[in-house]
């Protein structure tokens, strides 16, 4: 219900109100006045009585009476009238007139208790007040009862009944109030008239401005409040809000599309321009503290991470695994997963083509075909993958998961406040992939793709003290390509290069993925064997060095081959430290080489003499 009708039924309200009180308060008022009246009519005539009465008495005209009363009782509104005797008047003076005895209950009650009663009867055509008033005997006053009837001060002589016609009173109060309430009627129909006149522009007023404002809040600022009020102080409001309402359009206007900047794009999904403007703000806020913190993270994984938590912040999914691809190597791994569910097929990672998701570049649901990713095998009903490339060779996918279909909505609702943390953080990102791939290239072999020397050298007191925490063995063993120098200068460098690539082919294949390969110089390489026996290790050089002997290279019009020679050293059986075991794995390297090459030697301590020190970390053994 809009104000107008509200101040329309409140003033008719009010104004019917204020007429019925009148009213009734005047109905009330004539009533009781014509009750009033009759009674004080009722004594009057009752002392006319009773001094006829004792007139009749003292001059002994007693027995005329009876005119005397059928006087009374027609005139001055009085439509019956008749007197009744006390029993101690009878007995003095007899019964008297048939009339004069009591005629109803009324009549007996005055008699008995001295009281006076009043009754009121009305109904539709009639109103009739009957008042009995009860005579008692005086000798106080100007007639001294007690001289005449033989009675106490005070007792009941008799009672003089009356019955008053009060209907002609009781039409002109009815009459007064018809005319009372024309006059209030006409009275709120001008009131109405006049409010409406002077109320109605400051509704319009009011409206206007409702409208207004009800399209601001959905961006609108283009209407503006006008007014036909010739109040200075309502025109004033009416151009202050204009202005206000003008300057809040054109500097709401700016905020929106310097954030929108910021956040590539669209500022939200709200309707009301100061929430989203105030959405935005959070957002950018959280964004920001987002980038700084990232900006010190120390590599792409604790990135990685700190993305997830704001996934599981932001959208809450019921699993969530974040997976790096390289898109030169066509691979996938798992940088992040909130349990230990590996959520697609391990050829899939394998080959990163195989997820839709980062073949497609567009985001992945299955709420409505449920098998729509071939290379998907968790055991949730719902996924929801979104890739998102960071460089041209770097991209993730973001898998949420769930087995409520209606967490899929939120997820695509929530998709683009998450597009915008990737987005503005996407150059912290990259920035860190890059600096992680050049201090990748700082410690791998560009030729073989292997550890370096110089990684080898940082890292294996770390490795050395890992090992002696954690008690873990290692087994060392140093290769080296026989006769190489002689394959470079016959055949050139590009021959001799395709046997050490086929070399770290073969060892690469034949080691795990928790032990550590290195290329310790031109030709040499060093394998740490994590937790390995000594049969263990020699078998699997055995295989390196069998495999590699039977591998060909075309050089020219022939096929040559090349083997290799192993040395084998233990930690911590046959050294204190992993320096000392990699020295003893050169050593048996060099009995291996002076041995006839081609073989594997596991380091013995008869092994030292007095030259084995000079090829520790050298490249100094010979061909």
């Amino acid at each position: 219900m809009d104000t107008n009708k509200k101040l329309f039924i409140l003033f008719v309200t009010t104004l019917t109100l204020f007429a019925a009180a009148i009213m009734i308060n005047a109905a009330v008022n004539f009533r009781n006045y014509s009750y009033e009246s009759a009674i004080d009519k009722a004594h009057m005539a009752a002392e006319i009585v009773r001094d006829g009465l004792t007139a009749h008495m003292i001059n002994g005209m007693m027995d005329k009476r009876e005119h005397f009363l059928d006087m009374m009782a027609t005139g001055n509104g009085v439509k019956k009238l008749w007197i009744v005797r006390s029993e101690n008047v009878i007995k003095q003076y007899g019964e008297g007139l048939k009339s004069e005895r009591p005629r109803d209950e009324i009549d007996k009650e005055v008699l008995r208790s001295g009281k006076e009663i009043e009754r009121f009867y009305e109904d539709l055509d009639t109103a009739l007040l009957r008042v009995t008033i009860p005579y008692t005997a005086s000798s106080f006053g100007k007639i001294n009862c007690l001289q005449c009837h033989n009675a106490k001060e005070g007792e009941v002589l008799g009672a003089v009944s009356l019955e008053f016609d009060i209907s002609d009173l009781r039409e002109k109060g009815l009459w007064t109030l018809a005319k009372i309430a024309i006059i209030t009627l006409i009275f709120i129909i001008l009131s109405l008239i006049a409010v409406k006149y002077l109320v109605t522009p400051y509704i319009r007023f009011f409206k206007r401005l409702e409208q207004s404002l009800k399209r601001a809040k959905h961006g609108d600022f283009s209407l503006k409040v006008q007014t036909d009020i010739n109040a200075k102080d309502i025109k004033a409001v009416a151009k202050r809000y204009n202005e206000v309402i003008d300057k809040f359009n054109k500097t709401l206007g700016r905020i929106e599309k310097k954030l929108a900047i910021f956040l590539k794009g669209s500022t939200g999904y709200c309707e009301d321009p100061l929430e989203k403007a105030t959405h935005t703000i959070d957002m950018l806020s959280d964004i920001h503290r987002f980038k700084n913190t990232i900006e010190l993270d120390t590599d792409v994984n604790q990135i990685y991470a700190r993305l997830a938590s704001v996934i599981e912040r932001v959208i809450s999914p019921q699993y969530l695994v974040i997976f790096d691809i390289d898109s030169e190597k066509n691979s996938r791994k798992v940088a992040f997963n909130s349990g230990n569910m590996v959520p697609c097929k391990d050829n899939s990672l394998e080959k990163a083509d195989l997820c839709r998701a980062y073949r497609t570049k567009s985001t992945v649901f299955s709420d409505l075909y449920p098998q729509l990713c071939p290379a998907y095998s968790g055991k949730y009903r719902y996924y929801y993958c979104i890739p998102f490339e960071i460089t041209p060779t770097s991209s993730i996918v973001i898998m949420m998961l769930s087995d409520d279909k209606d967490s899929i909505s939120m997820y695509k609702k929530e998709e683009t406040v998450l597009m915008y943390y990737l987005e503005n953080s996407k150059p912290v990102i990259e920035s860190k992939i890059l600096m992680q791939k050049l201090k990748e290239r700082s410690v791998r072999d560009g030729l073989t793709g292997l550890y370096n020397r110089k990684f080898l050298e940082e890292m294996i007191e770390n490795i050395n003290s890992q090992a002696n925490r954690h008690k873990t063995r290692y087994v060392v063993m140093m290769l080296d390509i026989d006769r190489f120098k002689m394959i470079n200068d016959t055949y050139g460098h590009d021959i001799g290069d395709n046997f050490i690539k086929l070399l770290v082919e073969t060892i690469n294949h034949e080691i795990r993925s928790s032990d550590i390969a290195a290329r310790y110089g031109g030709e040499e390489f060093i394998v740490l064997l994590h937790e390995a026996t000594a049969e263990g290790a020699v078998k699997v050089a055995e295989k390196i060095r069998y495999i590699f002997s039977k591998i060909t290279v075309e050089a020219g019009e022939k096929r040559i081959s090349s083997t290799v020679s192993i040395g084998i050293s233990l930690y911590p059986k046959n050294s204190n430290n992993l320096r000392e075991a990699v020295k003893f794995a050169d050593i048996a390297l060099y009995k291996a080489k002076r041995g006839g090459r081609n073989r594997v030697i596991l380091f013995a301590e008869e092994n030292l003499d007095s030259d084995s020190n000079s090829y520790l970390f050298e490249d100094s053994a010979p061909e």
